[in-house]
């Protein structure tokens, strides 16, 4: 490989695929912007601590606030789940207090528009066989085809619940209902108005969830595309290599400059100013996605390249081979425990709430 450049972008893709957790992953993915690309000199200490961590969000919480927040996110997760099964009989949940075991319910079926003098009544309701009792208790409570949310006790639905949507919601329901007990026992020992906070972070806790399954679903592709170059697959049959492709046609220009020495030298096209400057979750994705489909695309149009992809025999590890044709191991470590059993390779972790060193207090 005699393109330093292309030793970058190597070494840039490799990094980001061997990393064991996605937190490690964007560590060494600014680290390198910067040590590779020529960002600024402060460029990682001033990024590292903007990007979407879930390390430094749960930095802030002491060990009541950890297991409340893993506590809402349960509760959010079974009345998401429960939905689905209120959106048979046309009703859906709007929210859940743990506290008074109540949740607040709104019809579904109808959606009335003004026509003319008179109101239009859009659209089908739950047939009568199939909700009949259920829908008479709503009745009884105020909760018409048209008002609501309505708040109801959680145990005056419990049987017919199970009665009309099966075991499964039934059981959903006793779920919900002791989550709100371990809800409510924690809260006790909170400030006032903590559990409203958290409440407002659990959805910025999913978000950055989220975040990080997309960050894995990249390095999988990373690690995907080269193992399958690796294999001799053609191009065009590696489907993750096809979105790389995809992506960077559609990314900035990529840009010469004349270099001293009268050649012309293709300039990493991503702005740091205009890709760093950000603080939006999806942002953040757009510009990884960017630089990553660069690196893979840019690494891949020489043959020769190829030949410098290599995955040691001892740990597993992809490495950027200095001598393709003799090098089998990543390090010398590897290399001197060669007879040992190989190591698999790393899964990709995704941080969450059970990852994190807890603190005290």
């Amino acid at each position: 490989m005699n393109s330093d450049h292309s030793k970058k972008l190597g070494h840039l893709l490799v990094d980001f695929i061997n990393a064991d957790s996605t937190e490690s992953a964007l560590h060494s993915f600014l680290y390198n912007l910067q040590y590779h690309f020529s960002f600024s000199t402060d460029f990682y200490e001033r990024i590292k601590h903007l990007f979407p961590s879930i390390n430094i969000f749960a930095a802030a919480l002491n060990k009541d606030e950890y297991k409340l927040m893993e506590l809402i996110l349960r509760q959010n997760r079974i009345v998401e789940r429960l939905n689905d099964q209120f959106k048979l009989i046309n009703y859906g949940i709007e929210n859940y207090d743990p506290f008074s075991r109540t949740i607040s319910l709104m019809s579904l079926e109808w959606d009335r528009d003004t026509v003319g003098n008179g109101q239009k009544d859009r659209g089908m309701g739950p047939a009568e066989p199939n909700g009949g009792g259920f829908l008479q208790t709503l009745k009884l409570l105020g909760l018409s085809i048209v008002d609501g949310p309505v708040s109801i006790k959680i145990d005056a639905i419990k049987g017919e619940i199970e009665q009309l949507l099966g075991p499964l919601a039934a059981g959903q329901i006793i779920n919900l209902i002791e989550a709100g007990h371990e809800i409510e026992e924690l809260n006790s020992r909170l400030p006032a108005g903590k559990y409203e906070a958290l409440q407002s972070l659990a959805q910025e806790h999913r978000e950055l969830i989220d975040f990080h399954k997309k960050v894995a679903g990249i390095q999988t592709d990373c690690e995907e595309t080269v193992r399958m170059v690796m294999d001799g697959r053609p191009f065009h049959d590696i489907p993750a290599l096809v979105a790389f492709l995809e992506i960077y046609n559609r990314a900035e220009s990529h840009r010469l400059i004349m270099a001293a020495d009268n050649r012309f030298v293709a300039v990493f096209p991503i702005d740091e100013r205009k890709y760093f400057a950000i603080s939006e979750i999806e942002d953040w994705l757009d510009a990884l996605r960017k630089v990553i489909a660069y690196c893979v695309i840019e690494f891949l149009k020489s043959e020769k390249n190829i030949n410098y992809l290599k995955k040691c025999r001892t740990c597993s590890r992809y490495f950027i081979a200095r001598q393709p044709k003799k090098q089998k191991f990543c390090s010398k470590t590897c290399r001197e425990n060669r007879r040992s059993p190989a190591i698999t390779s790393p899964h990709v972790k995704i941080y969450d709430m059970d990852s994190f060193k807890r603190p005290a207090g």
